[in-house]
């Protein structure tokens, strides 16, 4: 029997069977297209910078960015001349720029890392569930006749919009409302003598439709081409203000690249010609060209008994601000560590962590499909009031500098948090240390205490990969290796789920060795660590002479912490509390 049947091979299932390989399970992942049914389409483009902190701490951010373009920010014209320029500053993050790859070229990345091949073409038909597994049947190819029955603990759907997991249970819907403004979607390279600064996303405020041009890299990675996005047909009037979208239920779903539908290089050129302004360009040597169509729906419920769905099958919405993708990767991160808690026997109370998934990436949902709405609307109607807002006061809002931060960490999807009513998160401390919910912070260099086997890395990179939990000590001009036992000690019981982590401040150092306590322990290489600059207890809001504990989730948020006198032996009971409350003890 599988662990897990992955349905949908696209960025967000292929995440999902990353994970599935790095937690150790058996899965199968399959799905209904064809390799060349997609290679080569670019689709979705953009990572948020959250979305590469995450493929980081799974080891995948370095292959996937070799084949990535950095733009150097986003301009915004007007008919006559260019109004505005937002940068990505003083974002707290590595990866605080735009980051262009295109779909495909993820997919391949995060493919070629799995150890099993994706089965093609292998469509899901129908499942039955059972107490403790789910009974599915699959068709390979088209022959009706070649129908395979499999069982698997648990069923994720990753297969779109038109999820077959979602159909497969009676009652799980998908309502919302059709976006009645298409776009055109086209990677061309664009030729001229009057062309805008291409190291830039560039966004033309035309009175004529929205156009907008994004640098990429062409299939085989070398030139540097241009993805075009232009809306068709604009509807809607100042006196209807809701003929941009139908709320009727029964229309059909039609969010994505509509099938068989299109756009010739011929159209495309002449809504360039209409729309461009100052500038003056042709476009040359089409990649792919599509028309994409706008939904914004939402799932009710993303669980149903052992069944599971992610990314565009749970929810779609405007790719304004390109948050679709990086949403789905983001459900991925935060359901995979879970099944695996279950599966391996870890958590105290299997039902409510699973059904945390729902309650935690819920509001991220609505959130984004209320803001990427009202930004498609605005950029589509053709009204006074949203001409206005584009042409004057966009642009004075976005030359004021201590902005571009801002915008940066909402559209990189820095302000991503575990919500505060989680049933999975402990409550605030009362100090300014870092609250249950947020992402773990990144440190300077750390000092092992191993220093013969062992390299100086950052706190990421030490807890990179982690299949368990990670509890953290952090001391702040306090604390020594005597100091740090009965933490050490504490966790024992937990072993197989949690890793533990002593990090000591600079003047408490006294010997680079593993204290003998730990020796026998198979965390002790990596166990000890020394903050010989003090940033890390510093970000972590540890205030001096203080210590810091902390549990960190396998998704790298954190969701346990308190401070401590450190001139004081640290009172444990509340932590201790806490991981009984969810984890399994031997």
């Amino acid at each position: 029997m599988l662990d897990v049947l992955i349905c949908g091979a696209g960025p967000v299932g292929s995440f999902f069977a990353n994970l599935m390989d790095q937690f150790g399970h058996n899965y199968r992942i399959i799905d209904g297209e064809t390799p060349e049914a997609r290679h080569g389409q670019s689709r979705a483009l953009l990572l948020t910078a959250r979305s590469l902190e995450i493929m980081e701490d799974r080891g995948l951010s370095g292959e996937l960015l070799s084949h990535a373009v950095i733009p150097r920010g986003l301009r915004l014209h007007s008919d006559a001349k260019q109004i505005a320029e937002i940068e990505m500053r003083d974002v707290d993050s590595l990866y605080g720029h735009m980051t262009v790859i295109p779909q495909w070229r993820i997919e391949d990345t995060l493919q070629g890392r799995l150890t099993k091949k994706v089965e093609r073409p292998v469509k899901l038909i129908s499942y039955v569930q059972e107490s403790d597994y789910v009974v599915a049947k699959l068709q390979h190819g088209d022959d009706e006749d070649n129908v395979e029955e499999v069982k698997a603990k648990f069923l994720v759907g990753s297969d779109g919009v038109h999820s077959a997991v979602r159909k497969g249970t009676p009652g799980w819907t998908f309502d919302g409302v059709v976006f009645q403004v298409p776009f055109a979607l086209a990677d061309v390279t664009l030729t001229g003598d009057k062309l805008p600064d291409m190291r830039y996303g560039n966004f033309i405020n035309s009175k004529n439709g929205v156009f907008m041009m994004i640098p990429l890299l062409d299939r085989a990675g070398e030139k540097l081409i241009t993805r075009v996005v232009l809306s068709l047909n604009p509807v809607g009037s100042p006196d209807d203000k809701n003929a941009l979208t139908s709320h009727d239920k029964k229309e059909a779903v039609s969010q994505g690249i509509q099938t068989g539908q299109s756009i010739t290089l011929e159209q495309l050129q002449e809504m360039i010609d209409q729309r461009s302004g100052a500038f003056k360009m042709k476009a040359e040597n089409p990649q792919w060209l599509a028309k994409f169509g706008v939904n914004e729906r939402k799932a009710n419920g993303f669980r149903r008994g052992r069944c599971f769905i992610i990314g565009d099958a749970a929810h779609c919405h405007s790719p304004a601000g390109g948050q679709g993708m990086n949403l789905g990767l983001q459900d991925a991160y935060s359901l995979a560590w879970k099944i695996s808690s279950v599966l391996k026997n870890a958590a105290k109370n299997p039902e409510e962590l699973l059904n945390s998934y729902y309650d935690e990436r819920s509001p991220y949902v609505d959130a984004t499909i209320d803001v990427t709405g009202k930004v498609a609307r605005n950029m589509v109607t053709p009204t006074m009031i949203s001409d206005f807002l584009r042409s004057f006061v966009l642009p004075l809002a976005l030359n004021v500098p201590s902005l571009h931060s801002k915008v940066g960490y909402m559209v990189q999807q820095l302000y991503v948090t575990i919500p505060s009513n989680s049933t999975l998160l402990a409550k605030k401390s009362a100090s300014a240390i870092i609250e249950p919910g947020q992402y773990m912070k990144e440190s300077g260099i750390l000092i092992p205490k191993d220093t013969m086997n062992t390299s100086p890395q950052t706190i990421r990179s030490i807890l990179r990969k982690s299949d368990r939990y990670i509890a953290l000590l952090v001391w702040n001009h306090a604390g020594d290796d005597d100091a740090s036992a009965s933490f050490w000690n504490i966790l024992k019981p937990y072993e197989r789920f949690v890793r533990p982590i002593v990090v000591l401040s600079k003047n408490n150092i006294f010997r680079y060795r593993v204290p003998e306590y730990a020796r026998d322990s198979a965390y002790a290489k990596e166990g000890f660590w020394c903050d010989t600059k003090g940033q890390l207890a510093e970000r972590l809001g540890i205030e001096h002479n203080h210590a810091g504990i902390m549990l960190i989730r396998p998704d790298m948020y954190v969701t346990f912490s308190e401070s401590y006198d450190g001139k004081q032996e640290i009172p444990l009971m509340s932590f201790e509390n806490y991981l009984s409350s969810q984890l399994n003890s031997e």
